[in-house]
């Protein structure tokens, strides 16, 4: 989730769509360095074999993941978007479906 600080979660999300192209040691050291956590083995190869965005770990909340519905999630990646990256055109979800996998 989304936020500017201390208390300030509100109703902007990340939709990460990162690969494992990019992930590698130096760059996750630099996200364990970045973010003062130490990330356990299990985690490193999680990274290495998905991706991801570890440099968003302990700042951010994770609420969920994406297993239906990729093709929404390539179509929100290539919107175009103002010089920070905000969308040009606002991206609403009108309908989401939230269950528990084991």
């Amino acid at each position: 989730m989304a936020n500017a600080g201390s208390d300030t979660n509100g109703s902007q999300f990340y939709i990460v769509q990162a690969g494992n192209d990019n992930i590698d040691d130096s760059m996750l050291a630099k996200c364990e360095q970045q973010t003062g956590m130490k990330m356990t083995q299990e985690v490193i190869s999680k990274y290495k074999e998905v991706g991801g965005a570890p440099f968003l770990d302990g700042g951010y909340t994770v609420f969920g993941q994406v297993i239906e519905g990729l093709d929404i999630v390539d179509k929100i990646a290539v919107v175009d978007v103002d010089r920070n990256d905000k969308p040009l055109n606002k991206i609403v979800i009108n309908k989401i479906t939230v269950e528990t996998f084991s």
